[in-house]
């Protein structure tokens, strides 16, 4: 496991899981061992996943499947039911998976939404989680927020608010405010969300230079089969409630999987 980023073995989670679920107190103890109870309907049964050092995964499935949801699994936000979790070769034991001991673990989470701060300016929302966490003098939370700007490239507009942005710019700013903290693990749930094929194709340059030039780790949640592509990664698949073996989006493309034929038709009669 000393390579791997990810490891998720027999992970189940219920929708019961994803109710009132808990920032920073621990998980009882015994909350695994109650796994799913008759009559409760499962969301994600069985999943597992490897994702090494370095790479990038794409999960791809219909809407509805659970692809967020296990993001929140992953970045503490949401209690499984059962399975086991390691992050960068530690097994993170039920009491300890919460948000604030993943993050501690260097993972950060770029929200669907974004979630900027409205009353803050680009540079003030990008600060935002350093002050609050005391990562650093003055002085480096400005730098850091100043080299996060410069790999998004959103520099010019570090003096504008949220609303005075595009969809895609505030996508960048919240890609640069979770970057900005360092980690080595990065949750994006559907960061292409609303963007346009030109203002995509100009957003995945940017966070593939994440990986390339820092060696960061990218787990993307996408509908758009195009991001796979484009970051030439491979996809993994949330259906029937389990996780696909990862392929690159041409072996996709060409196999004759159930899933291929399904997911990839509409590419197969355009091409």
């Amino acid at each position: 496991m000393y390579n791997e980023a990810l490891r998720l073995e027999d992970l189940h989670l219920s929708y019961r899981g994803l109710v009132g679920t808990s920032i920073s107190k621990p998980r009882p103890l015994g909350f695994f061992e109650s796994g799913i109870q008759p009559g409760e309907q499962e969301l994600i049964s069985g999943a597992n996943l490897v994702v090494q050092k370095g790479e990038t995964i794409c999960i791809g499935g219909g809407s509805g499947q659970g692809k967020s949801a296990l993001l929140r699994v992953i970045s503490g936000l949401a209690r499984p039911n059962a399975g086991k979790m390691y992050i960068f070769g530690e097994y993170i034991p039920p009491e300890r998976l919460t948000a604030l001991n993943i993050a501690k673990r260097q993972v950060g989470l770029v929200f669907q939404n974004g979630a900027l701060i409205s009353n803050l300016r680009v540079r003030d929302n990008i600060a935002l989680p350093l002050r609050y966490h005391k990562v650093g003098t003055a002085t480096e939370i400005e730098d850091k927020v100043r080299m996060a700007m410069d790999l998004m490239r959103v520099r010019d507009y570090a003096d504008f608010f949220p609303h005075m942005l595009s969809v895609g710019m505030q996508k960048r700013v919240a890609i640069a405010r979770s970057w900005a903290m360092g980690p080595q693990l990065l949750l994006m749930d559907e960061p292409t969300a609303g963007l346009d094929n030109y203002n995509r194709r100009n957003l995945l340059p940017l966070i593939d230079n994440m990986r390339t030039l820092f060696k960061t780790t990218i787990i993307i949640v996408t509908h758009n089969l195009m991001v796979a592509k484009e970051l030439n990664c491979k996809i993994t698949f949330l259906t029937h409630k389990q996780l696909t073996e990862p392929r690159y989006f041409d072996e996709w493309l060409h196999s004759d999987t159930a899933i291929s034929k399904e997911l990839f038709r509409d590419l197969r009669t355009s091409g």
